[in-house]
């Protein structure tokens, strides 16, 4: 049934280091990739009642078309309609990774960008700011498509992000790695901006 590569095992991994390296918290996020024509996807209440201690057999799975293959499907994450437009509407993407960052949910909250602090963060330009939207609902799914949709070129050769606010962030990428690259880089580049205006300092290249 699965991909001659299967994901959980890296899922795993990369579950633990968001909750390790304060890239989200219990209070939510979820990731997913496809790989091949199967969609990899990690439960709800991975935060809440697991405290990001994901195992393989937790993760569910769903072929091309978005049927369920694998698990309970009232176990799906509650963000499934935002992971499945990016895979609907992006060839590119295969990697998803939504969560709430330390530093990053600072930008957020306040509903702002977040601009590149060096030559790795560049890549991304701004960090475009998707609208206050009722979590876990169609219309925040359909407005993060819609602010991906305008550079959807640029997925091909690196992942982005976009700040969800007054809720968190979602990353992109070609795959998982590639989305978790986004999630940490752009993470730091929020540290870098707030430290540099608490010791009011300019950032210049």
């Amino acid at each position: 049934m699965h991909d001659s590569v299967d994901p959980r095992s890296k899922m795993v991994e990369i579950a633990g280091l968001l909750y390790e390296r304060h890239l989200t918290n219990s209070a939510g996020g979820n990731l997913s990739c496809r790989v091949g024509d199967h969609i990899y996807i990690t439960p709800r209440y991975l935060g809440s009642k697991h405290r990001w201690k994901l195992r393989e057999e937790m993760i569910l799975v769903f072929d091309r078309d978005f049927n369920i293959l694998e698990g309970d499907p009232a176990l799906v994450s509650r963000e499934s309609r935002m992971h499945f437009g990016c895979y609907r509407h992006f060839p590119q993407i295969n990697g998803v990774i939504h969560a709430h960052p330390r530093y990053l949910n600072v930008f957020a909250a306040a509903g702002k960008p977040v601009t590149p602090t060096n030559q790795y963060t560049e890549k991304f330009d701004p960090v475009e700011v998707v609208p206050n939207l009722p979590s876990h609902s169609q219309e925040l799914a359909d407005a993060v498509v819609a602010k991906l949709q305008p550079r959807a070129e640029t997925l091909a050769k690196n992942g982005l992000g976009l700040i969800l606010a007054w809720h968190g962030v979602v990353t992109v990428g070609r795959d998982l790695d590639d989305a978790y690259d986004t999630l940490e880089r752009l993470e730091w580049s929020a540290q870098t901006l707030l430290w540099a205006r608490a010791c009011n300092l300019e950032l210049r290249p």
